[in-house]
C-alpha cells in the first residue's frame, strides 16, 4: 500500500499496483535511505517494513544490517535522553497528577484546566470517565477479578496455550506486578501505570483472546479513556508546553526533514551514491524521472512530538490545503497513536512552473494512527 503513494508505472507496470515504484528502484531512479533509533524493536520494524516495501528476499536481520542506518547520527536524531525536556516534563507531570487525583465528579473548570487545547479525543474521554477516583477504583477491582480468574485457571490443571509460549503463571506475574504498583500501600493510585495497564490489556485481547476472560475486556474499556487523557498530556498540557517539549525532543529530526526538502529544491545530489544516467539508458520509458525517499523509524515520544508540532506549530498558512479537511480532523480527533503510526511528508515538483515560482513545489502531509484496535 505504501508503494502506491508514488504516481503510477510505465508500460507493462502501469496495470500492476505499486510496481511503478519497484521499477524505479530497480533502475536506479529511486534514492532510498532508512533510519532507525537505537531501540531494538524499532530497528526490527524498520527492517521488516523495508523488506516488504522492496519485496526483498532473505531474512529481516540481513536487511537490518545492510539497509537500515543506526549510526551515531541516526541515534542523535531519533533518540532523546531523559534530560532533553526534563524540567518542563517534570512540572507538567506534577500538575497532571494533581488534576488526575481531584476527588469528586469532573467539573467544567477542571476540564478547562486539564484540556486547554480543546482536544476532541480528550474531551470525549473526560466525558466518559466522569469521576477520576471512581474510575481508578473500578479499574483496580477489574484487575483483582482478572487475577482471581487467572489463579483459578492455574490451579485447575487446564492446559492453556498463550502467545509466544507464555504460561498462565507468567501472565499472573505480569498482571500481579501491575496490580501491586497501581494501588499503593497508602491507598493512592499511581497514575503513571495506566498506560501500562492499557497496553497489557490490549496485548492480551489481541493475542490471548482464547482465554475468554470477560474481565480483560472490562479492564481494556476502563483503562482506555484514562489512557486517552494521561498519555498525550504527558507531552504538555497547554499549547506552549506541548510545543516546547516537542521542540526539545525532536528538533534534530525536524532539522533533518527540512534539510531533505532543501536538497530537493536545490537539486543537490551529493548524498546520492548510484543514479541512472539518462544518456546511457536503454529500455527505460522515463529515464529523467527520479524520486527520493527517506524513512525514519522512531519512538512514541518522537511521534507525539511531531503530531503536536503539526497541530500547534503553525507550519502551514492553510492546514487544510496541506493535510486536507479530513486529515486535519483526523489528526485532531485521534485518541491514540498505535504501532506503525505514519506521518508522511510529500514534496511535489511542478516542472511547468518557473524555477523561482512559489508554486513550483507543493508539500502535502498524510497521517495514519497505525494499527487501530478500537
Amino acid at each position: 500500500a505504501f508503494r502506491c503513494m508514488y504516481p503510477g508505472g510505465e508500460g507493462e507496470y502501469a496495470s500492476l499496483p505499486g510496481s511503478g515504484f519497484l521499477r524505479l528502484h530497480s533502475t536506479y531512479r529511486h534514492d532510498l535511505k532508512v533510519y532507525a533509533s537505537d531501540e531494538g524493536r524499532v530497528q526490527m520494524t524498520a527492517a521488516a517494513f523495508t523488506k516488504g516495501l522492496l519485496e526483498l528476499e532473505g531474512n529481516v536481520a540481513s536487511v537490518l544490517v545492510h539497509l537500515v542506518k543506526r549510526d551515531q547520527h541516526a541515534t542523535a536524531m531519533l533518540d532523546h535522553s531523559a534530560t532533553d525536556a526534563g524540567s518542563v516534563k517534570s512540572t507538567v507531570k506534577e500538575r497532571l497528577d494533581r488534576y488526575l487525583m481531584t476527588p469528586g465528579d469532573i467539573t467544567e473548570d477542571l476540564v478547562k484546566e486539564l484540556v486547554p487545547t480543546n482536544s476532541i479525543s480528550q474531551l470525549k474521554a473526560l466525558k466518559s470517565v466522569k469521576n477520576f477516583q471512581r474510575a481508578y477504583e473500578i479499574l483496580n477491582d477489574k484487575i483483582e477479578l482478572l487475577m482471581n480468574e487467572l489463579r483459578a485457571m492455574s490451579t485447575s490443571g487446564r492446559k492453556v496455550m498463550l502467545y509466544h509460549e507464555e504460561t498462565v503463571d507468567m501472565m499472573i506475574n505480569r498482571w500481579g506486578k501491575l496490580e501491586k504498583d497501581f494501588k499503593m500501600p497508602d491507598g493512592k493510585f499511581d497514575i503513571s501505570k495506566i498506560p501500562d495497564i492499557y497496553d497489557c490489556a490490549k496485548y492480551d485481547l489481541l493475542h490471548n483472546r482464547q482465554l475468554g476472560l470477560c474481565s480483560l475486556t472490562e479492564i481494556y474499556r476502563s483503562s482506555m479513556y484514562l489512557a486517552d487523557i494521561v498519555i498525550p498530556q504527558e507531552y504538555g498540557i497547554t499549547m506552549q508546553e506541548k510545543l516546547h517539549i516537542a521542540t526539545m525532543i525532536c528538533q534534530p529530526f525536524l532539522k533533518k526533514i527540512q534539510a531533505d526538502f532543501n536538497r530537493v529544491v536545490s537539486n543537490e545530489v551529493s548524498d546520492i551514491i548510484h543514479r541512472l544516467d539518462p544518456q546511457s539508458s536503454e529500455g527505460v520509458t522515463s529515464p529523467d524521472r527520479h524520486i527520493r525517499t527517506r524513512l525514519y523509524f522512531t519512538s512514541e515520544s518522537h511521534v507525539h512530538s511531531v503530531v503536536n508540532i503539526l497541530k500547534y506549530g503553525g507550519l502551514f498558512e492553510d492546514p487544510e490545503e496541506a493535510m486536507g479537511k479530513e486529515g486535519v480532523l483526523k489528526i485532531s480527533s485521534t485518541p491514540e497513536l498505535n504501532y506503525m503510526t505514519q506521518i508522511v511528508f510529500l514534496l511535489y515538483e511542478d516542472t511547468q512552473e518557473p524555477p523561482d515560482s512559489p508554486h513550483r513545489y507543493t508539500v502535502s502531509v498524510r497521517f495514519s494512527p497505525g494499527a487501530k484496535y478500537r
